[in-house]
């Protein structure tokens, strides 16, 4: 079957993916957001027609016309009419294919309600009459996209983080972990922070440009403590950004403090185990035949995944866990295990398993 007949599709909490199987990068990617006019406007803004409907990085650039909506919420479908206008831009706008002759791949979160599940499939059938759709875990292709049956997957997006062990390319609901805390939430708390250092933050208006500062300035500290007092003693953690208005500002401390919220959720006043703990517990629940296995295959998803540091700092506290945990404290146990690898990969999946099949 030709490839290009076979739309693959990445559901995300802010971003979608869309492009076609065989294909290593997507054909697209935009923001999973849906925007309509606060007033009705006729002429040109910026040179693009303000319509009814708004899709995608139009809304951002608009965003002070529009009143804006996210139709995924921490990873589920939540607006299914705003669900409907993302699927339409993403088909129609950006792929330009006709789904009456082209079959779909969907990505599926973990935990992802059965309701949800079928309401999707029920939309691609009869309102886009796709010839064929399939619907996996985002888990699993996670894996097969690094050529991996077996292994624990940590995927930490926009809206969602989840800690998913697969065996045999079969994941386990029961055994999956999920945390609400991702890049919107670790966004919002770089708003507060630097609210705090005294910088006017509004967190509708300013989102859009405090989540780049975070993508150009954040990182994972390894030793949070010692981070945070070298930033209280030193400037060397300073660094400027310049604003759209042209004002520059200082980030330092902010810099770490916000993305330490996925290890430590409390700092957003979320409840529960950050991404460490829950990888470790997680892979302690698993039977005993299949733990070392998940052990050495943890791989990394996510756009929330890419700071600089978070492998090495992930790594060292599974190890510290494992260490206090299972070989208590005798560190000679640690020569009869094998350091856990750390792989990135595109948020979007290649799919070209689905081509071959």
């Amino acid at each position: 079957m030709d490839s290009r007949k076979v739309v693959v599709c990445d559901n995300g909490t802010g971003y979608v993916k869309c492009g076609f199987a065989g294909e290593n990068f997507p054909t697209s990617v935009f923001p999973c957001v849906v925007g309509r006019p606060l007033l009705r406007y006729e002429e040109s803004l910026q040179e693009q027609e303000l319509t009814d409907i708004v899709v995608g990085a139009a809304c951002a650039e608009l965003r002070h016309q529009l009143d804006i909506s996210y139709p995924v919420n921490n990873g589920i479908v939540q607006n299914w009419d705003d669900m409907g206008h993302v699927w339409d831009h993403a088909f129609y706008s950006e792929l330009k294919v006709d789904p009456t002759e082209c079959k779909i791949l969907l990505t599926d979160p973990p935990l992802n309600p059965v309701k949800n599940r079928e309401k999707m499939v029920e939309t691609m059938f009869e309102k886009y009459n796709f010839s064929g759709v399939f619907i996996q875990i985002q888990a699993v292709l996670t894996l097969y996209a690094q050529g991996l049956l077996t292994g624990l997957v940590i995927d930490s997006g926009d809206g969602v983080t989840h800690v998913v062990p697969v065996v045999d390319g079969y994941s386990y609901p029961h055994l999956t972990k999920r945390m609400n805390v991702a890049g919107r939430h670790i966004t919002s708390y770089l708003v507060d922070l630097l609210s705090r250092r005294g910088y006017a933050m509004n967190k509708s208006a300013d989102f859009e440009t405090v989540r780049e500062i975070k993508e150009k300035l954040c990182y994972i500290s390894y030793d949070y403590k010692r981070e945070y007092q070298l930033g209280l003693e030193t400037t060397i953690l300073v660094k400027s950004y310049t604003l759209p208005d042209g004002r520059v500002i200082k980030v330092g401390t902010e810099r770490f403090q916000a993305p330490e919220a996925l290890f430590t959720p409390e700092l957003i006043d979320v409840e529960g185990d950050g991404m460490a703990d829950m990888a470790f517990r997680c892979i302690q629940e698993m039977d005993i035949d299949n733990r070392m296995m998940l052990y050495q295959h943890i791989v990394l998803s996510g756009g929330s995944t890419m700071y600089p540091g978070l492998p090495s700092r992930l790594e060292k506290e599974i190890l510290d866990r494992y260490l206090d945990v299972v070989l208590k404290g005798n560190k000679d146990g640690l020569k009869k295990t094998v350091i856990p690898e750390f792989r990135y990969l595109l948020r979007y999946l290649s799919s070209k398993l689905l081509e071959e099949n």
